[in-house]
C-alpha cells in the first residue's frame, strides 16, 4: 500500500469527522504484537521529539524547563511508552468490567492509530507557531475537542457499547488507573514532583 502525504491527510480528516467508521476498519487490521510494541515504542519517541521542538519554538519554553524534573530523552520516552501501554490494557480492563467485548491488540491498533492522527495535530500546530502563537493556540483547542471525539468513537466501537456516556465512564475509569500505574513505573525511574519549591 503506497501511503502518500495526500492519502494520510485524507485519512486524518476521515478519522475526525468518521472515528466509528475508521474504528471499525482499524480493528481488522492483523499485525503481530511485536510489530504493534514496536509502533508503540516509535509513537513515544516521535512524542519526545515534538515536545522537543515545541519548548523550542513556544514562548514559554523557558518557563516550563525551570519547573519540569530534569529527564534524559530515554526517561520521558519510557514514561510516554509506559502510559500508552498501560492505557491500552486498563482500557480493556475497564471495558469488560461494564460487559465490553474489546481485545487487546484491539486497543493497542486503536490507540496506535489514534496517536498517529494526534501527532500529525500536534505538526500542524508546530508548523502555526512559525506564523502566529495565536492562530497556534486555537488549531490547538480545536485539535483537543477533535482528539477526545475521536476517543470516545473508537474505545465505544471496540467494546461494542453503542453508549457514549458508558464510554466515557470506561475511559475515565481507565485514566485514573493508568495514573496509579505511572506514580509506580516514575517511582522506578527516580521521577519525583519539585520540593522546597513556593508558587
Amino acid at each position: 500500500m503506497n501511503i502518500t502525504f495526500q492519502s494520510w491527510m485524507q485519512a486524518v480528516w476521515i478519522s475526525l469527522i468518521e472515528p466509528a467508521e475508521i474504528a471499525a476498519k482499524v480493528l481488522t487490521m492483523r499485525f503481530s504484537r511485536d510489530v504493534m510494541w514496536t509502533a508503540m515504542a516509535l509513537i513515544a519517541v516521535l512524542n519526545v521529539l515534538l515536545l522537543a521542538v515545541f519548548q523550542l519554538l513556544a514562548p514559554t519554553g523557558v518557563l516550563m524547563q525551570d519547573q519540569v524534573v530534569s529527564l534524559s530523552p530515554f526517561s520521558y520516552v519510557a514514561i510516554i511508552g509506559s502510559f500508552l501501554a498501560l492505557l491500552a490494557v486498563m482500557l480493556v480492563q475497564a471495558g469488560r468490567i461494564l460487559g465490553g467485548t474489546g481485545t487487546l491488540d484491539g486497543a493497542l491498533m486503536l490507540i496506535i492509530w489514534f496517536q498517529a492522527i494526534s501527532l500529525t495535530l500536534e505538526i500542524i500546530q508546530v508548523g502555526l507557531l512559525l506564523i502566529s502563537m495565536h492562530v497556534a493556540s486555537l488549531f490547538g483547542m480545536i485539535s483537543l475537542g477533535a482528539i477526545i471525539w475521536v476517543i470516545v468513537n473508537f474505545i465505544n466501537v471496540l467494546h461494542g457499547f453503542g453508549n457514549v456516556g458508558k464510554t466515557v465512564f470506561v475511559i475515565a475509569m481507565a485514566l485514573i488507573a493508568t495514573g496509579f500505574g505511572m506514580l509506580f513505573v516514575m517511582a522506578l525511574l527516580g521521577v519525583s514532583p519539585p520540593v522546597g519549591e513556593t508558587i
